[in-house]
Protein backbone atom coordinates (compact mmCIF):
# COMPACT_ATOMS: atom_id res chain seq x y z
CA UNK A 1 0.00 0.00 0.00
CA UNK A 2 1.35 3.29 -0.87
CA UNK A 3 2.21 5.11 1.83
CA UNK A 4 0.93 8.58 2.39
CA UNK A 5 4.02 10.92 1.43
CA UNK A 6 4.00 8.84 -1.49
CA UNK A 7 0.36 9.92 -1.88
CA UNK A 8 1.07 13.40 -1.37
CA UNK A 9 3.44 13.55 -3.50
CA UNK A 10 1.50 12.47 -6.50
CA UNK A 11 0.04 16.20 -6.83
CA UNK A 12 2.55 18.48 -5.27
CA UNK A 13 4.93 18.75 -7.84
CA UNK A 14 8.44 18.56 -5.78
CA UNK A 15 11.30 17.37 -7.66
CA UNK A 16 12.77 16.78 -4.44
CA UNK A 17 10.36 13.66 -4.33
CA UNK A 18 12.95 12.29 -6.66
CA UNK A 19 15.54 12.56 -4.05
CA UNK A 20 13.93 10.48 -1.47
CA UNK A 21 11.76 13.64 0.31
CA UNK A 22 8.59 11.18 1.31
CA UNK A 23 11.44 10.11 3.41
CA UNK A 24 11.65 11.23 6.72
CA UNK A 25 10.06 14.03 7.74
CA UNK A 26 8.34 12.54 10.07
CA UNK A 27 9.27 9.08 8.90
CA UNK A 28 6.54 7.94 6.65
CA UNK A 29 3.35 8.77 8.15
CA UNK A 30 1.48 5.99 7.38
CA UNK A 31 3.36 3.73 5.44
CA UNK A 32 2.03 3.92 3.84
CA UNK A 33 15.20 23.36 36.68
CA UNK A 34 14.28 25.38 36.96
CA UNK A 35 13.81 28.04 34.00
CA UNK A 36 14.72 26.03 31.06
CA UNK A 37 18.42 28.28 30.06
CA UNK A 38 18.26 29.25 34.12
CA UNK A 39 21.28 27.85 35.83
CA UNK A 40 21.10 24.01 36.85
CA UNK A 41 19.16 21.11 35.47
CA UNK A 42 17.05 18.48 36.28
CA UNK A 43 16.92 17.77 40.04
CA UNK A 44 14.74 18.31 43.06
CA UNK A 45 15.01 20.27 46.31
CA UNK A 46 15.26 24.02 47.44
CA UNK A 47 17.22 26.05 45.93
CA UNK A 48 18.63 29.69 46.78
CA UNK A 49 19.15 30.93 43.49
CA UNK A 50 20.54 34.25 43.25
CA UNK A 51 19.79 36.06 39.95
CA UNK A 52 17.42 38.58 39.06
CA UNK A 53 14.30 36.89 36.84
CA UNK A 54 10.66 37.37 37.24
CA UNK A 55 8.53 34.69 35.93
CA UNK A 56 6.11 31.93 36.89
CA UNK A 57 7.97 29.51 38.60
CA UNK A 58 6.70 25.83 37.30
CA UNK A 59 9.66 23.78 37.32
CA UNK A 60 11.76 21.80 40.23
CA UNK A 61 14.74 24.06 41.17
CA UNK A 62 18.20 22.74 41.32
CA UNK A 63 21.13 22.56 43.71
CA UNK A 64 21.34 24.24 47.34
CA UNK A 65 20.33 27.24 47.83
CA UNK A 66 17.15 29.18 48.38
CA UNK A 67 14.43 31.16 46.70
CA UNK A 68 12.81 34.21 46.76
CA UNK A 69 9.04 33.73 47.09
CA UNK A 70 7.17 30.61 46.82
CA UNK A 71 9.08 30.22 43.01
CA UNK A 72 11.67 27.98 42.87
CA UNK A 73 10.46 24.49 43.97
CA UNK A 74 7.80 24.42 41.51
CA UNK A 75 5.37 26.89 42.76
CA UNK A 76 3.92 30.45 41.21
CA UNK A 77 5.62 33.47 41.96
CA UNK A 78 8.77 35.38 41.30
CA UNK A 79 12.13 32.72 41.46
CA UNK A 80 15.43 33.46 40.28
CA UNK A 81 17.83 31.96 38.40
CA UNK A 82 21.51 31.97 39.59
CA UNK A 83 24.55 29.85 40.38
CA UNK A 84 22.92 27.09 42.07
CA UNK A 85 19.39 27.05 41.41
CA UNK A 86 17.12 27.17 38.80
CA UNK A 87 13.54 29.07 38.22
CA UNK A 88 11.33 29.76 35.60
CA UNK A 89 11.41 32.96 34.60
CA UNK A 90 12.92 35.09 31.99
CA UNK A 91 16.39 33.93 32.77
CA UNK A 92 20.10 34.39 30.88
CA UNK A 93 21.89 31.72 32.10
CA UNK A 94 23.69 27.87 31.76
CA UNK A 95 20.57 25.84 32.52
CA UNK A 96 20.06 22.41 31.53
CA UNK A 97 17.59 23.04 29.75
CA UNK A 98 19.18 25.02 27.15
CA UNK A 99 21.26 28.65 28.02
CA UNK A 100 20.58 31.89 26.48
CA UNK A 101 17.82 34.15 26.75
CA UNK A 102 14.45 32.14 27.65
CA UNK A 103 11.04 34.13 28.80
CA UNK A 104 8.60 32.29 31.03
CA UNK A 105 6.69 34.57 32.24
CA UNK A 106 2.79 34.23 31.00
CA UNK A 107 1.87 35.30 28.07
CA UNK A 108 0.83 39.25 27.72
CA UNK A 109 -2.11 39.97 25.42
CA UNK A 110 -3.16 38.21 22.18
CA UNK A 111 -1.17 36.36 19.52
CA UNK A 112 -0.79 38.79 16.84
CA UNK A 113 -1.20 38.30 13.19
CA UNK A 114 2.08 35.99 12.08
CA UNK A 115 4.21 35.13 9.26
CA UNK A 116 7.43 32.52 8.27
CA UNK A 117 10.00 35.22 7.13
CA UNK A 118 12.63 33.62 4.90
CA UNK A 119 15.81 33.50 6.52
CA UNK A 120 18.03 31.46 3.72
CA UNK A 121 16.91 29.31 0.97
CA UNK A 122 19.59 27.31 -1.34
CA UNK A 123 19.20 24.34 0.94
CA UNK A 124 19.82 20.81 0.40
CA UNK A 125 17.35 18.43 1.90
CA UNK A 126 17.94 20.02 5.12
CA UNK A 127 15.57 18.42 8.25
CA UNK A 128 16.56 20.16 11.46
CA UNK A 129 17.79 23.72 12.70
CA UNK A 130 19.07 24.39 16.07
CA UNK A 131 21.52 27.24 17.86
CA UNK A 132 24.28 27.07 20.25
CA UNK A 133 22.70 26.96 23.49
CA UNK A 134 24.36 30.30 24.18
CA UNK A 135 24.44 31.83 21.13
CA UNK A 136 21.18 32.83 19.62
CA UNK A 137 23.21 34.46 16.18
CA UNK A 138 24.25 31.71 14.52
CA UNK A 139 22.00 28.64 13.45
CA UNK A 140 23.04 24.99 12.04
CA UNK A 141 21.29 23.65 9.63
CA UNK A 142 21.35 19.80 9.43
CA UNK A 143 21.01 18.22 5.81
CA UNK A 144 19.99 15.14 4.97
CA UNK A 145 23.07 13.93 2.66
CA UNK A 146 25.43 14.03 4.80
CA UNK A 147 26.17 18.17 5.62
CA UNK A 148 25.34 20.93 8.53
CA UNK A 149 25.49 24.63 7.54
CA UNK A 150 25.92 27.52 9.17
CA UNK A 151 23.77 30.66 9.00
CA UNK A 152 25.20 33.67 10.28
CA UNK A 153 23.98 36.93 10.05
CA UNK A 154 20.96 36.14 7.87
CA UNK A 155 22.67 34.39 5.27
CA UNK A 156 24.15 31.06 4.25
CA UNK A 157 27.75 30.17 5.00
CA UNK A 158 29.71 28.89 1.78
CA UNK A 159 31.50 26.46 3.53
CA UNK A 160 29.76 23.34 5.71
CA UNK A 161 30.77 23.37 9.18
CA UNK A 162 30.58 19.31 9.11
CA UNK A 163 30.70 17.52 5.79
CA UNK A 164 30.34 13.61 6.66
CA UNK A 165 28.97 12.14 3.14
CA UNK A 166 31.59 10.09 2.49
CA UNK A 167 30.07 7.81 5.54
CA UNK A 168 26.41 8.77 5.53
CA UNK A 169 23.67 6.60 3.70
CA UNK A 170 22.42 8.08 1.11
CA UNK A 171 18.90 8.02 -0.29
CA UNK A 172 18.48 5.09 -3.09
CA UNK A 173 14.78 5.61 -3.93
CA UNK A 174 12.02 7.68 -3.61
CA UNK A 175 10.89 8.37 -0.05
CA UNK A 176 14.16 6.50 0.96
CA UNK A 177 14.37 8.67 4.75
CA UNK A 178 18.00 7.52 5.73
CA UNK A 179 20.40 9.68 6.24
CA UNK A 180 22.17 12.80 8.78
CA UNK A 181 19.10 12.78 11.15
CA UNK A 182 19.72 14.66 14.04
CA UNK A 183 22.11 17.18 16.19
CA UNK A 184 22.60 18.62 19.68
CA UNK A 185 25.33 20.99 20.81
CA UNK A 186 26.52 19.81 24.78
CA UNK A 187 25.06 22.42 27.13
CA UNK A 188 28.41 23.43 27.85
CA UNK A 189 29.24 23.86 24.16
CA UNK A 190 30.32 27.47 24.47
CA UNK A 191 33.32 26.07 26.52
CA UNK A 192 34.18 22.18 25.24
CA UNK A 193 33.00 22.47 22.11
CA UNK A 194 31.19 18.95 22.12
CA UNK A 195 28.40 18.07 20.02
CA UNK A 196 26.06 14.60 19.11
CA UNK A 197 24.83 13.51 15.86
CA UNK A 198 22.64 10.33 14.77
CA UNK A 199 22.71 9.02 11.09
CA UNK A 200 22.53 6.13 8.62
CA UNK A 201 25.75 4.16 7.99
CA UNK A 202 26.88 2.58 4.62
CA UNK A 203 26.88 -0.03 7.05
CA UNK A 204 23.21 -0.49 7.25
CA UNK A 205 23.20 0.74 10.41
CA UNK A 206 22.31 3.24 12.61
CA UNK A 207 25.30 5.02 15.02
CA UNK A 208 25.19 8.10 17.79
CA UNK A 209 28.27 10.06 17.44
CA UNK A 210 29.99 12.89 19.27
CA UNK A 211 32.11 15.60 17.92
CA UNK A 212 34.20 18.21 18.82
CA UNK A 213 34.10 21.94 17.08
CA UNK A 214 38.10 22.61 15.73
CA UNK A 215 40.00 24.60 18.04
CA UNK A 216 41.32 26.65 15.61
CA UNK A 217 37.82 27.95 13.65
CA UNK A 218 34.60 28.18 15.13
CA UNK A 219 33.18 27.98 12.16
CA UNK A 220 34.18 24.37 11.65
CA UNK A 221 33.91 20.58 13.43
CA UNK A 222 37.15 18.79 13.52
CA UNK A 223 36.12 16.01 11.10
CA UNK A 224 37.43 12.91 13.34
CA UNK A 225 34.70 11.83 15.37
CA UNK A 226 35.52 11.07 19.81
CA UNK A 227 33.66 8.26 20.24
CA UNK A 228 30.51 6.34 18.84
CA UNK A 229 28.49 5.67 21.65
CA UNK A 230 26.25 2.72 20.00
CA UNK A 231 24.84 1.40 16.57
CA UNK A 232 21.03 0.35 16.10
CA UNK A 233 20.97 -2.63 13.20
CA UNK A 234 18.45 -4.06 10.86
CA UNK A 235 16.59 -0.89 10.14
CA UNK A 236 14.49 -0.51 7.39
CA UNK A 237 14.62 2.46 5.26
CA UNK A 238 11.81 4.06 6.98
CA UNK A 239 11.22 4.40 10.68
CA UNK A 240 14.73 5.33 11.66
CA UNK A 241 13.77 8.71 14.47
CA UNK A 242 17.14 10.34 14.68
CA UNK A 243 16.18 13.15 17.35
CA UNK A 244 18.30 14.61 19.96
CA UNK A 245 18.12 16.73 22.30
CA UNK A 246 19.51 17.40 26.27
CA UNK A 247 17.13 17.11 29.03
CA UNK A 248 16.81 19.51 31.89
CA UNK A 249 18.46 16.70 34.09
CA UNK A 250 21.55 17.31 31.38
CA UNK A 251 21.19 13.72 29.82
CA UNK A 252 21.31 13.47 26.20
CA UNK A 253 17.56 11.69 24.77
CA UNK A 254 17.64 9.92 21.37
CA UNK A 255 14.64 9.10 19.38
CA UNK A 256 14.45 5.75 17.60
CA UNK A 257 12.01 4.62 15.20
CA UNK A 258 10.42 1.13 15.41
CA UNK A 259 13.01 -0.25 12.17
CA UNK A 260 9.89 0.39 9.33
CA UNK A 261 7.34 -1.42 7.65
CA UNK A 262 7.22 -4.33 4.97
CA UNK A 263 4.76 -2.87 2.79
CA UNK A 264 1.29 -3.40 4.85
CA UNK A 265 2.82 -4.98 7.53
CA UNK A 266 3.55 -2.18 10.54
CA UNK A 267 6.14 -3.26 12.83
CA UNK A 268 6.58 -6.82 11.78
CA UNK A 269 9.74 -7.29 14.52
CA UNK A 270 6.88 -6.33 17.35
CA UNK A 271 10.21 -4.07 18.01
CA UNK A 272 7.34 -1.30 19.63
CA UNK A 273 6.80 -3.41 22.93
CA UNK A 274 10.05 -5.02 23.34
CA UNK A 275 12.09 -3.57 25.85
CA UNK A 276 15.26 -5.70 25.07
CA UNK A 277 15.66 -3.34 21.79
CA UNK A 278 16.17 0.31 20.78
CA UNK A 279 13.89 0.38 18.09
CA UNK A 280 10.82 2.64 19.26
CA UNK A 281 12.12 4.03 22.06
CA UNK A 282 13.09 6.96 23.43
CA UNK A 283 16.35 6.49 25.00
CA UNK A 284 18.59 8.55 27.69
CA UNK A 285 22.02 8.53 27.91
CA UNK A 286 24.87 9.93 30.28
CA UNK A 287 26.98 11.19 27.36
CA UNK A 288 30.14 11.59 30.86
CA UNK A 289 29.45 8.16 31.75
CA UNK A 290 28.55 5.73 29.17
CA UNK A 291 27.71 2.98 28.98
CA UNK A 292 26.51 3.06 32.62
CA UNK A 293 23.06 3.65 32.57
CA UNK A 294 21.45 7.17 34.40
CA UNK A 295 19.44 6.27 37.60
CA UNK A 296 15.38 6.56 36.61
CA UNK A 297 16.33 4.51 33.08
CA UNK A 298 13.99 1.28 32.82
CA UNK A 299 14.92 -1.39 34.03
CA UNK A 300 14.36 -5.01 32.93
CA UNK A 301 15.65 -4.58 29.30
CA UNK A 302 18.01 -2.74 27.30
CA UNK A 303 19.61 0.12 29.75
CA UNK A 304 19.50 3.01 27.49
CA UNK A 305 15.54 2.40 27.65
CA UNK A 306 13.47 5.80 28.79
CA UNK A 307 10.11 5.78 27.00
CA UNK A 308 9.08 2.95 24.65
CA UNK A 309 6.18 1.65 22.65
CA UNK A 310 6.66 4.32 19.87
CA UNK A 311 6.48 4.19 16.47
CA UNK A 312 8.67 6.96 14.65
CA UNK A 313 9.44 9.50 17.62
CA UNK A 314 10.80 12.46 14.69
CA UNK A 315 11.07 15.27 16.34
CA UNK A 316 10.40 15.36 20.31
CA UNK A 317 11.36 18.39 22.32
CA UNK A 318 11.92 19.93 26.22
CA UNK A 319 9.60 22.57 27.39
CA UNK A 320 12.34 25.26 28.42
CA UNK A 321 10.86 26.74 31.17
CA UNK A 322 8.72 23.52 32.83
CA UNK A 323 11.64 20.81 31.95
CA UNK A 324 8.08 18.59 29.88
CA UNK A 325 8.84 16.46 27.15
CA UNK A 326 6.78 16.84 24.02
CA UNK A 327 6.85 14.01 21.64
CA UNK A 328 5.68 13.81 17.63
CA UNK A 329 4.75 10.16 17.23
CA UNK A 330 4.22 9.71 13.23
CA UNK A 331 1.27 7.32 12.92
CA UNK A 332 0.58 4.34 10.89
CA UNK A 333 -2.69 3.94 9.15
CA UNK A 334 -5.29 6.55 11.15
CA UNK A 335 -3.90 8.81 14.15
CA UNK A 336 -1.11 11.15 14.34
CA UNK A 337 -0.34 11.68 18.06
CA UNK A 338 1.21 14.11 20.33
CA UNK A 339 2.31 13.14 23.88
CA UNK A 340 3.51 15.23 26.45
CA UNK A 341 5.27 13.74 29.49
CA UNK A 342 5.88 15.57 32.80
CA UNK A 343 9.46 16.45 34.07
CA UNK A 344 10.94 13.13 35.05
CA UNK A 345 7.89 11.12 34.47
CA UNK A 346 9.82 8.47 32.07
CA UNK A 347 9.23 4.78 31.71
CA UNK A 348 5.98 5.31 30.09
CA UNK A 349 4.87 2.92 27.25
CA UNK A 350 2.89 5.00 24.56
CA UNK A 351 1.52 2.08 23.05
CA UNK A 352 2.51 1.15 19.81
CA UNK A 353 1.98 -1.27 17.60
CA UNK A 354 -0.62 -2.69 19.95
CA UNK A 355 -2.29 0.88 19.87
CA UNK A 356 -1.95 4.05 17.25
CA UNK A 357 -3.02 6.31 19.17
CA UNK A 358 -6.40 5.72 20.90
CA UNK A 359 -7.19 3.02 18.87
CA UNK A 360 -6.85 -0.60 19.43
CA UNK A 361 -4.11 -1.40 16.20
CA UNK A 362 -3.58 -4.91 16.62
CA UNK A 363 -5.52 -6.68 19.00
CA UNK A 364 -3.58 -10.02 17.93
CA UNK A 365 -0.59 -8.85 19.23
CA UNK A 366 0.34 -9.85 22.64
CA UNK A 367 -1.35 -8.90 25.02
CA UNK A 368 -4.03 -7.58 23.23
CA UNK A 369 -6.31 -4.94 23.41
CA UNK A 370 -6.17 -4.66 27.15
CA UNK A 371 -2.41 -3.16 27.10
CA UNK A 372 -2.14 -2.32 31.12
CA UNK A 373 -0.73 1.20 32.08
CA UNK A 374 -0.36 2.19 28.63
CA UNK A 375 0.14 6.16 28.28
CA UNK A 376 -2.57 7.87 25.40
CA UNK A 377 -1.74 11.03 23.60
CA UNK A 378 -2.87 14.50 24.52
CA UNK A 379 -3.99 15.26 20.95
CA UNK A 380 -4.54 13.41 18.17
CA UNK A 381 -4.84 14.37 14.12
CA UNK A 382 -6.64 11.70 11.54
CA UNK A 383 -6.15 10.84 8.73
CA UNK A 384 -9.61 10.65 7.80
CA UNK A 385 -10.51 14.03 8.42
CA UNK A 386 -7.31 15.19 6.62
CA UNK A 387 -5.81 16.97 9.40
CA UNK A 388 -2.54 15.24 9.76
CA UNK A 389 -0.88 12.58 7.84
CA UNK A 390 2.56 12.55 9.06
CA UNK A 391 3.31 14.34 12.23
CA UNK A 392 6.09 17.17 12.78
CA UNK A 393 7.02 17.70 16.58
CA UNK A 394 7.56 20.76 17.34
CA UNK A 395 8.31 23.51 20.42
CA UNK A 396 6.59 25.36 23.43
CA UNK A 397 7.41 28.95 22.24
CA UNK A 398 9.75 30.63 25.09
CA UNK A 399 10.51 33.67 23.02
CA UNK A 400 10.20 37.39 23.49
CA UNK A 401 9.35 38.31 20.30
CA UNK A 402 5.53 37.30 20.53
CA UNK A 403 4.39 37.87 24.39
CA UNK A 404 1.10 36.13 23.27
CA UNK A 405 2.36 33.25 21.95
CA UNK A 406 4.24 32.48 25.02
CA UNK A 407 3.74 28.83 26.89
CA UNK A 408 2.27 27.77 23.48
CA UNK A 409 3.18 24.47 21.69
CA UNK A 410 3.53 24.43 17.90
CA UNK A 411 3.67 21.40 16.30
CA UNK A 412 2.92 20.67 12.16
CA UNK A 413 2.09 18.12 9.87
CA UNK A 414 4.99 17.32 6.77
CA UNK A 415 1.46 16.19 4.86
CA UNK A 416 -0.44 18.79 4.13
CA UNK A 417 2.02 22.03 5.83
CA UNK A 418 -0.48 23.00 8.52
CA UNK A 419 0.56 24.35 11.90
CA UNK A 420 -1.49 23.82 14.89
CA UNK A 421 -1.09 24.81 18.82
CA UNK A 422 -2.12 23.51 21.73
CA UNK A 423 -1.46 24.52 25.11
CA UNK A 424 -0.38 22.12 28.53
CA UNK A 425 -0.88 23.77 32.22
CA UNK A 426 -1.13 21.80 35.16
CA UNK A 427 -1.71 18.33 33.51
CA UNK A 428 -4.40 19.08 30.87
CA UNK A 429 -5.30 20.36 27.87
CA UNK A 430 -6.30 23.74 27.83
CA UNK A 431 -6.56 24.96 24.41
CA UNK A 432 -5.89 23.80 20.71
CA UNK A 433 -5.86 25.24 17.26
CA UNK A 434 -4.86 25.45 13.39
CA UNK A 435 -2.71 28.65 13.04
CA UNK A 436 -2.22 27.79 9.76
CA UNK A 437 -3.83 30.35 8.45
CA UNK A 438 -2.55 32.86 10.50
CA UNK A 439 1.12 31.57 9.29
CA UNK A 440 -0.12 31.21 5.39
CA UNK A 441 1.98 27.78 5.72
CA UNK A 442 -0.47 25.98 3.82
CA UNK A 443 0.63 28.10 0.69
CA UNK A 444 3.92 29.25 1.61
CA UNK A 445 5.60 25.25 2.38
CA UNK A 446 5.95 22.29 0.65
CA UNK A 447 7.24 19.81 2.85
CA UNK A 448 7.13 20.33 6.78
CA UNK A 449 10.25 19.06 7.83
CA UNK A 450 11.03 20.22 11.14
CA UNK A 451 10.80 22.85 13.43
CA UNK A 452 13.77 24.41 15.68
CA UNK A 453 14.23 26.98 18.41
CA UNK A 454 17.41 29.04 18.99
CA UNK A 455 19.09 30.03 22.67
CA UNK A 456 16.65 33.10 22.83
CA UNK A 457 13.31 30.66 22.28
CA UNK A 458 12.66 32.09 19.20
CA UNK A 459 11.09 29.26 16.57
CA UNK A 460 11.81 28.12 12.80
CA UNK A 461 10.33 26.09 10.43
CA UNK A 462 12.22 23.86 8.04
CA UNK A 463 10.68 23.23 4.64
CA UNK A 464 12.61 20.32 3.05
CA UNK A 465 12.26 21.03 -0.47
CA UNK A 466 11.03 24.09 -2.77
CA UNK A 467 10.23 23.81 -6.47
CA UNK A 468 11.32 27.42 -7.88
CA UNK A 469 10.73 29.47 -10.73
CA UNK A 470 13.04 28.15 -12.98
CA UNK A 471 12.75 24.18 -11.84
CA UNK A 472 15.58 23.96 -9.59
CA UNK A 473 14.76 22.54 -6.37
CA UNK A 474 15.75 23.99 -2.70
CA UNK A 475 14.65 23.72 0.95
CA UNK A 476 14.64 26.64 2.80
CA UNK A 477 14.23 27.90 6.59
CA UNK A 478 11.69 30.20 8.07
CA UNK A 479 11.27 31.91 11.17
CA UNK A 480 7.90 32.58 12.91
CA UNK A 481 7.88 36.40 13.43
CA UNK A 482 5.18 39.33 14.16
CA UNK A 483 3.61 40.83 10.98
Amino acid sequence: MMDQKRSFFSFVPLAAALFGLGFILNACGSDTDGGGGGSGGGGSGAGTPTGTTTGTGVAPGTGAGTPTGPGTGGGDGTSTSGTSGSGAGPTTGTGAGGHGSIDCDDPAGTVPALKLTEVVSGLNRPLYVTSEPADASRLYVVEQGGTIRIVSGGALQSGAFLDITSIVQQSEYAGDERGLLGLAFHPDYASNGRFFIFHNTRARSTVLKEYRRSSDNPDLADPTPVREFFTVTGLRGNHNGGMLAFGPDGMLYVGVGDGGSDGDAQDPDSNGQNIETKKGKILRIDVDNYPTPPAGNLTGGDPDIWDYGLRNPWRFSFDQCSGDLYIGDVGAKDIEEINIEPRGQGNRNYGWSIFEGSNCFQPTQEPGCDLPNHTLPVKELSHGTGDGGSITGGYVYRGSNIPGLRGTYLYGDFSNNRIYSLVWKNGALVSSGNMSANLGSEDTLQALASFGEDAAGELYVVDYAVRNANGTVSGRLYRIDPE
